[in-house]
């Protein structure tokens, strides 16, 4: 897509092309990589959400039940979201991802700014998400029918097996938040 400059009258390439030119010649890592580096960042995850709770463990039992329990889960919920959408603001990494040479970016290949991460985290917590809560029911059986602990799993197997058929190879909750997950080995 070309634009003419206004000074000088002259056609040349508008940015938007440009930048699209360069997403699509940033190679897609393959999705074996990006689906291994999920448990790393899951246990990263269990790690910092466990001494992000030592300051409230100390309250005995203030985060059972009630108010202070909900404020506990919103404590927690804003750690994640700061701890994603810091990293992949500044670097589009997190421990994992530069474990597994992986950055997010834009569709066009630029370095997420706000909107783009707290969107990317969005569609992410509403994928994965329940998959985590099916995880703890897994633990605790008798809190929930097995057959719906089995089915809070479908959402992130939705995103992961769109993929497969995705044209860029990518999630669906990147698609839907207009990211993409790129090789770092390449420049950036």
């Amino acid at each position: 897509m070309y634009k003419r400059d206004r000074t000088t009258g002259e056609l040349a390439p508008s940015v938007g092309s440009v930048n699209t030119a360069i997403a699509s010649a940033q190679a897609v890592p393959s999705a074996i990589r990006r689906i291994a580096a999920l448990p790393y960042e899951a246990l990263l995850m269990l790690a910092l959400m466990l001494v992000m709770s030592f300051p409230i463990a100390g309250l005995k039992g203030a985060t059972l039940n009630g108010v202070p329990h909900l404020i506990f889960q919103l404590y927690l919920f804003a750690i994640l979201l700061t701890y994603f959408t810091w990293f992949w603001r500044h670097g589009g990494q997190t421990l994992p991802m530069k474990t597994w040479k992986l950055r997010v970016v834009t569709r066009d290949g630029a370095s997420l700014n706000w909107k783009f991460a707290l969107r990317r985290f969005a569609f992410a917590a509403l994928f994965f998400g329940p998959a985590c809560a099916g995880i703890m029911f897994i633990f605790f059986p008798n809190r929930i029918s097995p057959v719906i602990t089995m089915w809070m799993f479908l959402p992130m197997l939705a995103t992961l097996f769109w993929a497969k058929f995705d044209a860029d190879r990518q999630f669906l909750h990147d698609r839907w938040a207009g990211t993409r997950i790129i090789d770092a080995t390449l420049p950036k």
